[in-house]
């Protein structure tokens, strides 16, 4: 799909929920917000964050700030936040990582309990890579010689229990192919170990492709729901006949018992900045896609997504 077609579709979809809320008076902030984002800053969910809250302090009158504590630690301070005053100057970002995380550290954390789902946003592109020639049939060749040679190929990912992690699994579990994951500390050393030869796949989100734009690897598969705009030769899980989309989509969420009138006035400043020309183009050039959710359509999915990792969790034996 071209990006002004994309734009236009998205744009449609955008306004349809009302921003005009009869009965609810209008919320401004006290004061500064604050959004945690469970990742470093730099790195493409803290520039969509950033882009977001920029739009939402034009919108509420109040600066909007981001503070960051990646990994582990933002995780537990987002659970945390159950204790925190429902008055809106404290939101986070919800990946949907952060649900895996909270479960393998056993940490007391329901997130559709324990924090108020304000409204879903948006999720990366992922999918698998490999190097140019190493299987001529593509994915189809990777899993026969799995098949073939049991835990003689290897696939890398970004990370024990990262989402590459987890998708490969899954996929080579309803293959029952066996293949050795070697975890990374970024995506783009796994990157550069398949180019040297030492892995065989690498699994994780869009930027790996750089090396496909480089002449270096091709995609096996990528993850979307559609083909990427950037690599619309590259096949989805999809049209290779798993039943699976993987895009860990994050949004925002807020204290538990957060007053209906913050969770409106919240919601619609970001919604409002998601219309924003500059904000789609920003999706666009970090690969990632639209995937809003009101709240209580956000409520519904991330209590379903608990139960699907939690199943995850234990049908591959995965460990903190």
């Amino acid at each position: 799909m071209s990006g002004i077609a994309r734009r236009a579709l998205l744009g449609g979809a955008l306004a349809l929920p009302m921003t005009m809320r009869p009965g609810l008076a209008r919320w401004v902030p006290a004061g500064k917000v604050t959004i945690v984002v469970p990742y470093a800053s730099g790195g493409t969910n803290d520039e969509v964050m950033r882009a977001l809250a920029e739009g939402m302090a034009r919108r509420l009158g109040q600066p909007v700030e981001i503070l960051n504590k990646p990994g582990r630690r933002g995780v537990r301070f987002i659970a945390g936040m159950v204790n925190t005053p429902p008055d809106g100057l404290l939101l986070a970002q919800l990946p949907a990582a952060a649900i895996r995380i909270a479960l393998l550290e056993n940490l007391p954390f329901d997130a559709s309990r324990d924090t108020t789902p304000i409204l879903s946003v948006a999720g990366s592109a992922f999918g698998s890579i490999a190097k140019v020639d190493r299987f001529p049939d593509g994915w189809a060749g990777f899993i026969r010689e799995a098949r073939e040679k049991p835990g003689a190929l290897s696939y890398g990912t970004a990370g024990v229990n990262s989402t590459g992690h987890l998708t490969m699994a899954r996929l080579l579990l309803r293959e029952r192919v066996q293949a050795v994951h070697v975890p990374f500390r970024g995506a783009m050393h796994g990157v550069q170990a398949l180019a040297a030869g030492d892995i065989d796949v690498m699994a994780g989100p869009a930027g790996i492709g750089e090396a496909v734009t480089n002449g270096e690897a091709v995609w096996l598969n990528v993850w979307s729901a559609e083909r990427l705009r950037r690599w619309p030769d590259a096949p989805t899980l999809r049209e290779l006949g798993y039943r699976l989309v993987v895009t860990s989509p994050f949004g925002i969420v807020g204290p538990p018992r957060l007053p209906a009138e913050i969770t409106a006035a919240v919601h619609d400043a970001v919604l409002a900045t998601m219309r924003d020309e500059p904000f789609l183009s920003l999706l666009e050039r970090l690969d990632m896609t639209e995937d809003y959710r009101d709240g209580a359509a956000y409520a519904a999915f991330i209590a379903e997504s608990a139960r699907t990792e939690e199943m995850l969790i234990g049908r591959l034996g995965l460990v903190p």
